[in-house]
């Protein structure tokens, strides 16, 4: 009888043995090709100067405080209204 290519008789033959260490390695190899393409892509981030990144912040203060007075001032109007209407 002819052997057939691919049968199950020659595909596992080797792998009982290592089975458990191939995934554990693949489970590795996975984590490190993960933080080689992380650090390959922050390679390529354009990052900012410091004048940027000052006026960016600026800008992100004054937007917060802006927010803040606003949603403040709405709160205050609601809290004088409700005392208004229950006491």
């Amino acid at each position: 009888m002819a052997k057939r290519r691919g049968s199950t008789a020659t595909r596992g033959a080797g792998k009982k043995n290592s089975g458990r260490k191939a995934q554990q390695q693949g489970r590795l190899a996975g984590a490190k090709r993960f933080v080689r393409e992380v650090r390959a892509e922050l390679g390529r981030v354009t990052w900012p100067n410091r004048e940027q990144l000052q006026q960016s912040t600026a800008v992100v203060l004054i937007i917060v405080l802006v927010l803040t007075a606003y949603i403040a001032a709405w709160d205050f109007l609601f809290q004088s209204l409700a005392r208004l209407i229950f006491l």
